[in-house]
Formats: structure tokens, C-alpha cells, sequence
């Protein structure tokens, strides 16, 4: 498939996004703005990571939307493929909790045919924590870190990197820290007892750690590794803490890719 095909995807009762190599979004139907209630110019030409998606389930096959209007219950099953043409462009098909049952396609079917969670394990614990801050001043961040693979060698699968990440942050956390999820090389953490003065040095830590596992597998791959941040401030409900780690992350990885066009 590629994207010269957009006219049938228009049609197509799922919502779709097609994104570039640099993960910008060229394109989505209209199916994708009526099911997220987004305007096209809040996702065309944006990054992909800018959308107010967040993965809820271990395969980042369930995703769930989150904005300021606080749709917290809009859930879809989520999967994507490279597409022909752009190279290294990419599809994403989002469906509704809502038409699973009319409109699943055979694709999704794949995914399995349970009913989605009502809530996700890290939401409990983001609004459990943020509800802690709100009573006691409690100190809380969230980190959201995306891995960015420039090159590596063919007998690399990226997958053994993304594996990589999970299994250092897991070593290298707190017990009393959550991964939020992984979201196909966007990784969110949720810290408590964690003030925003204390994330550059867990930022450099965690750097440094995922460095070591990564040379180890292969010297030649050449990568990024991006952090956005947010720490909890008064009145914040847990989408303010979300939204700012997201436009952080996104402000950065803008700033990136201004360089390398350089």
C-alpha cells in the first residue's frame, strides 16, 4: 500500500493517520477527526507523538485518548504497517471501543476480540498519585522517553532495542515508580516522590544505562534518545500533568529534527 492511495482510505469506516520517516503526519481521514473530535490542523503537518494518544495496555495495542476536554473513556484498538511509498512511512488504524462490534476489521480481529479495559493499571496509579499531590503537596513526575533509531545493522531487529529500553528501566527505577506503557518507542514513567529539580539527573542516569546496553548489542547503531517532562503543579488533574510531559517531549524532538535538516 502507499499513500497515493488515500482516496480509499477516506472511505474506510476506521480512522486512519499516515505518518513520515520523522514521524510527521502527512495525512488522516475524517473518520480518525470525528472519532478523536480533533481539528485537522491539530494533527496534519504536527509530530505523531504530539497526538493526545496514550497506549493503556502492555502491547500498545489498546490506546486511549486524553485531552484537555478529559474524554477519558474513548478507547480504541490500535495497530499500524509501513507503507511502499513515502519510504519508511507508516500507517496507523485506530477503532472505537464503541464500533468494535460493526466495524472490526479482519486486521483488527487479530488483535483479539476481547472487550477493551475500562481503565488502565497506570491511569489508576497517575490519578491515585496526582490526587495524592493534590492532599499532601506531594512531589510527582512523569517522563516520557522516545527512542529514535537513525541506522543499525541489518542483523539488528528493533525490536531487541525497544526490549532493551523496557528491561533497563525496569533495572534501573524505583520500586515505587510505574512504566506507564510502551507505545512502539515512546516510554512513559510515572514518579512519585519525585520533584521536577530531580529529573535531569535520572534523565542523564537512565541515558547513561541504556548507552551501555545498547553499545553492547551493537557499537554501529545510531540513535536518539529524547525525554519530555512534567511535574505535578497545584490544581493539576492528571491530563495537565500528560499534555505538558507530551508537549515537552514534542518541543524537543521539533527541535532535533530542525537540526539534522541543517
Amino acid at each position: 500500500m502507499s499513500f497515493d492511495q488515500t482516496e480509499l482510505l477516506e472511505k474506510s469506516p476506521l480512522g486512519i493517520v499516515i505518518s513520515d520517516n520523522s514521524q510527521r503526519v502527512l495525512w488522516c481521514n475524517s473518520q480518525f477527526l470525528s472519532d478523536t473530535h480533533l481539528d485537522e490542523s491539530e494533527v496534519v503537518g504536527k509530530l505523531y507523538p504530539s497526538l493526545p494518544i496514550e497506549a493503556i495496555d502492555k502491547n500498545a495495542q489498546i490506546v486511549q485518548l486524553f485531552n484537555e476536554n478529559g474524554n477519558d473513556d474513548v478507547k480504541f484498538q490500535y495497530w499500524q504497517n509501513t507503507l511502499e511509498q513515502p519510504e519508511k512511512a507508516k500507517i496507523h488504524y485506530f477503532t472505537r471501543e464503541r464500533e468494535q462490534q460493526s466495524k472490526l476489521s479482519l486486521a483488527a480481529n487479530k488483535l483479539g476480540g476481547s472487550r477493551l479495559p475500562k481503565r488502565a493499571s497506570w491511569v489508576e496509579f497517575l490519578d491515585y498519585e496526582v490526587s495524592r499531590s493534590r492532599r499532601y503537596n506531594n512531589p510527582l513526575s512523569l517522563l516520557k522517553l522516545h527512542l529514535i533509531v537513525l541506522e543499525k545493522p541489518d542483523n539488528v531487529i528493533e525490536e531487541t532495542l525497544h526490549q532493551t529500553i523496557k528491561d533497563t528501566l525496569m533495572n534501573e527505577l524505583r520500586w515505587a515508580d510505574m512504566i506507564g506503557h510502551t507505545d512502539h518507542g515512546t516510554y512513559l514513567m510515572v514518579l512519585p516522590e519525585t520533584p521536577g529539580e530531580a529529573l535531569n539527573s535520572l534523565q542523564e542516569k537512565l541515558h547513561k544505562a541504556m548507552k551501555v546496553q545498547i553499545d553492547f548489542i551493537s557499537k554501529s547503531i545510531k540513535y536518539h534518545i529524547v525525554f519530555g517532562e512534567a511535574s505535578w503543579q497545584k490544581h493539576d488533574e492528571s491530563q495537565q500533568m500528560l499534555m505538558r510531559a507530551r508537549n515537552n517531549l514534542v518541543e524537543k524532538l521539533e527541535i532535533l529534527l530542525e537540526k539534522a535538516s541543517q
